[in-house]
């Protein structure tokens, strides 16, 4: 009995961690991410922190094949989950910024992957690819969070943040991962506002991106269906 238990159990692990059960992370820890913004504990920020170190494990297994690239995305994982650790007992502007700078890059190096391998041709169009779209969307804007992040640490006043943010640490995280969010999707509600010239330019590009996104990219996955569908042999037309 236990040992069906502990084979249930690696099989649970191994599909969280493979690529098709990636995106069961990215909906937790962007639950988690709306949890954090709106409860302000220790032991709910405690739990994000949680989800972000599962949630980068999983991104290095699902990255590349390649071992170089794993080892490289390997290191900025360890240093991005040892720096978020830290930053609840030792929130120094340093250990903030270098941790935020670590997780900034490898969520670039994870999006221009799920990119790749949800956009190329060579495979046909699943319910797991279509879920990968909804993810890489996901990944943009979470990635666009810690942008602004660090972008609030190495230009300090860039934003124009509520009045009970402004010395508050431990919810500016949340703060700009809900701003990328509020900017992707357009809606501008004004309650965070980029002043800086640098910090306005990042919301813009991320803003047409939000808008082209699903015109292109999206609308590609439709033409590689129907391009699959009509190379396919002896399927019926719809």
């Amino acid at each position: 009995m236990s040992s069906a238990a502990g084979d249930m159990i690696r099989r649970f692990f191994s599909y969280c961690l493979g690529q098709q059960g990636l995106w069961i992370f990215l909906v937790l820890l962007f639950v988690t991410q709306l949890v954090g913004s709106t409860i302000d504990s220790a032991p709910v920020r405690l739990l994000t922190s949680l989800f972000l170190s599962l949630f980068l494990i999983a991104g290095v297994i699902n990255l590349s094949p390649r071992p170089t690239i794993r080892i490289l995305a390997g290191l900025l994982v360890v240093a991005a989950i040892v720096l978020r650790m830290l930053r609840h007992v030792l929130p120094t502007p340093g250990i903030i910024g270098w941790g935020l700078a670590a997780a900034l890059l490898f969520m670039i190096f994870l999006t221009v992957a799920g990119i790749d391998r949800v956009f190329r041709d060579d495979r046909p169009v699943t319910v797991n690819r279509v879920i990968g779209a909804v993810a890489v969307y996901l990944l943009f804007g979470l990635t666009w969070g810690y942008l602004y992040g660090l972008i609030d640490q190495l230009l300090p006043g860039a934003f124009n943040l509520p009045a009970h943010e402004e010395f508050a640490d431990s919810g500016r995280s949340e703060s700009f991962t809900y701003f990328s969010f509020i900017t992707l999707t357009t809606l501008g509600y004004g309650d965070i506002t980029p002043v800086h010239p640098v910090a306005r330019m990042f919301a813009v590009i991320q803003a047409l991106f939000g808008q082209l996104y699903p015109a292109t990219l999206l609308a590609r996955l439709v033409s590689l269906e129907m391009t699959g569908r009509q190379s396919a042999p002896g399927e019926p037309r719809k």
